[in-house]
């Protein structure tokens, strides 16, 4: 009786069970009396003819009924025991459909308050166990949600402090420009400059953001070679290597590796996990850099010796705007749609993208898996 399923079942038998002993228990009672007044009204409408003077024979037995009697006693006996076997079968029903239905009010209730606005969970009811498995998915439903709306209540607020900076240097160096107060110099210009670039970025990621979720990125497929690839982006990066005097060492278990794929958009996959990997590992670190392929999949991995993720974010780290370190800035760490970005990325070119750590302290891989051209 514990699953839904088998309270339906159990529901309907009694409704069937019940309607048909009222109903026979119904034809059996009415019946006998119905056919009794028929049979009066017969009689009276068809008197015995009165015996004649001097015939002293018997009255002769009465004779039988009409099929006519007989088949408007069942008839109407039968009409009764349907009437009152409907009548119980539709108290039965209702019973028996709000026993059932009962637990659903309080999900029910939750839903229009989840719907306001107000996201507490619920008690999971007793009852079937189809009903308590939908309240604890409702459960965890209402905690995304909740947990959404105040990621998107901080990144209103990351948001509005990113434009507020820069636009507060680009607006102060302009008013002191006019009033006179700051001279016309190539440093002023850079650093108004500088700003302006960092509010374009910021757009950028915004931009990029909403076009991957919602599927528009425009892909330019073609076969490339992923070891190819990374050495470009690894070369490309250097400078930041060298400011944190990291040791990038890159491996190629093969000598080539071909997927079909966006050679901008993988690129910009890579930079993105490099860059992670260089904002994780301090002064002296060590990023690894590995290219294999594995079955029908190509994959590159990039391990470091860094900070490390707590488990507790793992599952976290691909929802837009998520940051391990809430306390970091853009310049930092970014506006924490970088990885977010990037699994849209891979997701669109049929692959993966995951992120493995031993915990704090221990560093942490990130593997991009492609399909193999």
């Amino acid at each position: 009786m514990n699953s839904l399923r088998m309270q339906l079942l159990w529901a309907h038998l009694i409704v069937i069970v019940v309607t048909m002993v009222v109903f026979m228990a119904t034809v059996y009672l009415v019946t006998p009396r119905i056919r009794d007044r028929l049979v009066r009204q017969e009689q009276t409408a068809q008197p015995n003819p009165a015996p004649r003077p001097g015939n002293n024979r018997p009255t002769p037995p009465p004779r039988l009924l009409p099929q006519r009697v007989y088949d408007a006693a069942v008839m109407q006996s039968t009409l009764i025991a349907s009437g009152v076997a409907s009548v119980v079968a539709l108290l039965v029903s209702l019973v028996s459909a709000r026993v059932i239905v009962r637990p659903l009010h309080s999900v029910i209730t939750a839903s229009r308050r989840v719907a306001a606005g107000d996201f507490r969970q619920i008690d999971v009811p007793n009852g079937a166990h189809e009903i308590r498995e939908l309240a604890l998915q409702f459960n965890h439903m209402a905690a995304a949600l909740k947990d959404a709306e105040q990621r998107r209540a901080a990144l209103i607020g990351d948001v509005a402090h990113e434009l507020r900076t820069p636009l507060a240097s680009i607006q102060g160096y302009a008013e002191g420009l006019i009033d006179g107060v700051v001279l016309p110099h190539d440093k002023t210009y850079t650093i108004i400059r500088t700003e302006a670039a960092r509010l374009s970025r910021l757009v950028d990621d915004l931009q990029s953001l909403s076009r991957a979720e919602s599927g528009s990125l425009v892909m330019h497929m073609a076969p490339h070679d992923l070891n190819a690839i990374v050495d470009r982006v690894v070369d490309l990066l250097q400078s930041q290597f060298k400011e944190k005097q990291i040791t990038v060492t890159v491996t190629h278990q093969h000598d080539n590796e071909p997927v079909h794929c966006d050679n901008d958009r993988i690129s910009q996959v890579v930079v993105n996990l490099l860059v992670n990997a260089t904002r994780a590992v301090s002064t002296n670190g060590n990023i690894q850099v590995t290219t294999m392929h594995q079955q029908h999949m190509v994959c590159c991995m990039v391990s470091d010796d860094g900070i490390g993720i707590d488990a507790a974010h793992l599952p976290h780290l691909f929802e837009r705007f998520y940051r391990v370190d809430p306390s970091r800035t853009r310049a930092t760490g970014g506006a924490g749609v970088g990885l977010t970005i990037a699994r849209a990325i891979v997701e669109s070119h049929s692959g993966t993208l995951t992120v493995q750590s031993d915990g704090l302290g221990r560093g942490a891989r990130v593997t991009l898996a492609l399909p193999r051209a």
